[in-house]
């Protein structure tokens, strides 16, 4: 898990202070203790959280608690359709993705990603719930013809609370420097259940 470990480092020095005494010099002339201390210490920096920026923070935050929302109080615009509200939160997290999370920010090509891919998964199943009524997209949303949409496949509940115990992680990782419950799913967080999240999109529906 990639938790800060500062104390860890402290722990370091003063063993390597105390070894310093019995210092050795290798074949090349430089301290054997020195080159220890840089790859100890080096490890000790690569466990720890990255800082991340403000707006990331908030991000992730507002999101996860939208997501915590029950979907029975968006109801009234999603035509009582749990389906819906699952893509409508999806998409606008994307939506609000691209304006606050930088493409530099660590994880982007991992847990971000995972996000993006997750709520592509749901977008795709709408318009499979919408498409025998027409097959351009714009059914996605036309809740005049709610009650002719297909069921909702099993794979949009599931990619939706993916995306939930996503942000939970990163909630944890990113604003409460992993300190909480994790599901496992996040890379930033070494989650031991990264590749199960990761199967979901070569699932059938």
């Amino acid at each position: 898990m990639k938790l800060n470990k500062v104390g860890m480092v402290g722990v370091l020095v003063c063993g390597l202070l105390v070894a310093c005494g019995k210092d050795e010099i290798n074949p090349e002339g430089n301290s054997k203790v020195k080159e220890t201390a840089e790859v100890e210490l080096e490890e000790v920096a690569g466990n720890e959280l990255p800082e991340f920026l403000p707006q990331t923070k908030e991000w992730v935050a507002e999101t996860l608690a939208e997501f915590n929302r029950p979907p029975e109080e968006r109801f009234d615009e999603a035509g009582n359709d749990i389906g819906f509200v699952y893509y409508i939160k999806a998409q606008e997290a994307i939506e609000s993705m691209s304006q606050s999370v930088h493409h530099t920010e660590v994880g982007f090509d991992e847990d971000f990603s995972n996000l993006r891919l997750l709520a592509a998964g749901i977008n795709h199943n709408q318009f499979v719930r919408t498409a025998h009524i027409e097959n351009t997209g714009k059914e996605k949303t036309n809740l005049d013809h709610v009650k002719n949409w297909k069921p909702v496949p099993k794979n949009t509940e599931k990619s939706f609370e993916y995306m939930k115990q996503l942000l939970n992680d990163l909630d944890v990782a990113i604003n409460k420097n992993g300190e909480g419950e994790t599901f496992g799913v996040s890379h930033l967080m070494d989650g031991n259940k990264v590749r199960e999240l990761e199967n979901i999109f070569t699932s059938n529906p």
